[in-house]
């Protein structure tokens, strides 16, 4: 045999050999690259409240809640300290409340060592009090934007928003609930009692690396940070014990990248009831909810005494292409929550037939 052709067949064996190898590691990462913990978790933390917060009414009738984002740290596994942040807290904040028609002012002190912002997502006020990106708070100072509510009774949420580093820092914990109730809602048989019946569910994906949060993503992701598991409220693997025939489940996707398709484990029907700009006209009946990040929604579920059931995240299939699908979360399914009835439950209302009266937008005539 020539040199010529042993040079062509040892090329031709070792790029037979790098072809196989690359389809190996390709056919490795395609069939590893879903990620479930359907069935694996073992729901032995009961779900966290996050608290109203407190506020006081000053002499002109402004209601004035007070926020200071911290550093802290707590266990979400035992015998591990994770680093975390907070508003009034080591991780997550309180819950404002207020009501349509009210005025608001929130003092927020920024006790982090670096500068953040505080931004009211879905709230309904002026370009200077929103808490974008071009109203940076410094590290050590305050900020007390101030509004009069002049919208629905709805699920918004606040969170930093600094440009370049919005994921880090709510990752990191600063997220919170600000619920706004009205007249018309207040009248409506929905379950109201906060932590009890009307429970706030701040979901997100996660991922554990030593004593800190693991930011980073898979060598096939664009579409941001996507977790290996999820936690309610700050807890992992939760369980809610349930007293009453209907909960109402306030629903908020606080994810950086990854969108949930909510269900039950036993494909129960649940009442949609509000999204992110409240409630609806009328509840729909459906089984599955998808939520991208950011987004809200209100849903009540009928219980049955001594039952449980799992509120689980299920695959998608309109995530995109298959590349997509696979690698940025689509094929994905997540165990999020576990509902325990009690053996005797309070009888509750039904979901009320009709929520309330949206403006419709006007057609503008033609020239």
């Amino acid at each position: 045999m020539s040199r010529t052709k042993r040079v062509l067949l040892i090329s031709g064996s070792v790029l037979t050999a790098l072809a196989l190898l690359v389809a190996g590691a390709f056919l490795w990462l395609w069939t590893s690259a879903d990620v479930t913990t359907v069935g694996k978790e073992s729901f032995d933390n009961e779900l966290a409240i996050p608290p109203l917060a407190e506020s006081r009414v000053d002499k002109d009738g402004t209601r004035v809640f007070d926020l200071r984002m911290r550093p802290g740290h707590k266990e979400f596994v035992d015998g591990r300290t994770t680093d975390t942040w907070g508003f009034n807290g080591d991780h997550l904040g309180p819950t404002l409340r207020a009501q349509r028609g009210e005025k608001v002012r929130v003092r927020v002190h920024n006790g982090l060592d670096e500068a953040s912002t505080v931004h009211w997502h879905g709230m309904h006020l002026p370009a200077k009090m929103d808490g974008g990106p071009h109203q940076m708070v410094a590290a050590g100072a305050t900020w007390s934007p101030h509004w009069t509510v002049d919208q629905p009774a709805a699920t918004l949420w606040y969170h930093p928003h600094p440009h370049g580093a919005t994921e880090k820092h709510v990752q990191r914990g600063l997220a919170g609930m600000f619920i706004l109730d009205d007249p018309a809602s207040d009248r409506l048989a929905l379950p109201t009692r906060y932590g009890i019946d009307d429970i706030p569910l701040i979901v997100q994906d996660v991922s554990f690396d030593g004593a800190a949060f693991d930011h980073g993503r898979g060598p096939m992701q664009n579409v941001g940070f996507l977790g290996e598991r999820t936690m309610v409220n700050g807890t992992l693997s939760p369980y809610r014990k349930v007293a009453d025939e209907r909960v109402r489940l306030r629903l908020l996707n606080a994810s950086t990248a990854r969108t949930y398709a909510f269900g039950f484990s036993d494909d129960r029907a649940f009442d949609l009831v509000g999204t992110d700009g409240g409630l609806l006209e009328r509840p729909a009946a459906i089984e599955r909810l998808q939520l991208s990040p950011g987004e809200r929604a209100e849903i009540v579920v009928t219980m049955r005494p001594g039952e449980r059931t799992v509120l689980r995240s299920y695959p998608q299939d309109n995530s995109g292409d298959a590349w997509q699908q696979r690698f940025n979360g689509g094929d994905d399914s997540f165990d999020v929550l576990q509902l325990r009835a009690a053996d005797r439950l309070r009888p509750s209302p039904g979901t009320p037939a009709e929520l309330g009266t949206h403006r419709r937008c006007r057609t503008a005539p033609r020239p």
